[in-house]
């Protein structure tokens, strides 16, 4: 169940946002084995004149967050963000320069589902 933040510049038809939000959810559904019908997904946009981005990246740049529960191998982590990229692209014609993604994996400790701690979820 993991959560995911996008955010990128404003101004984008609402069809573009939800083909760009359909196709990180896609890759983690592939590269994470996340059950389809668990998405949780946030669009963020930040009016040009207060989005910096790095040099070299075009308007079309984002940010990618999501938040996992930990103990994924290196390779799937590998497969998210090479799917995220080439979804992207297919989708979009986003350019991989222009997607940065950072992981987070809070223990499970550091989850509340439901009123409870998610250590009930950790795998034995």
């Amino acid at each position: 169940m993991p959560i995911v933040t996008i955010t990128l510049q404003a101004g984008r038809p609402a069809i573009e946002l939800r083909s760009i939000m359909d196709a990180i959810h896609n890759a983690t559904v592939s590269a994470f084995s996340v059950p389809e019908s668990s998405r949780n997904q946030r669009l963020i946009e930040i009016a040009p004149d207060l989005y910096f981005k790095p040099d070299g990246r075009s308007k079309a740049f984002m940010t990618i967050e999501i938040a996992s529960f930990p103990g994924r191998s290196d390779a799937a982590k590998a497969a998210l963000y090479q799917q995220i990229t080439e979804n992207l692209r297919r989708s979009n014609a986003i350019d991989s320069k222009d997607v940065m993604i950072l992981l987070h994996e809070p223990a499970y400790e550091n989850w509340g589902i439901n009123g409870q701690p998610a250590t009930r979820f950790k795998p034995a």
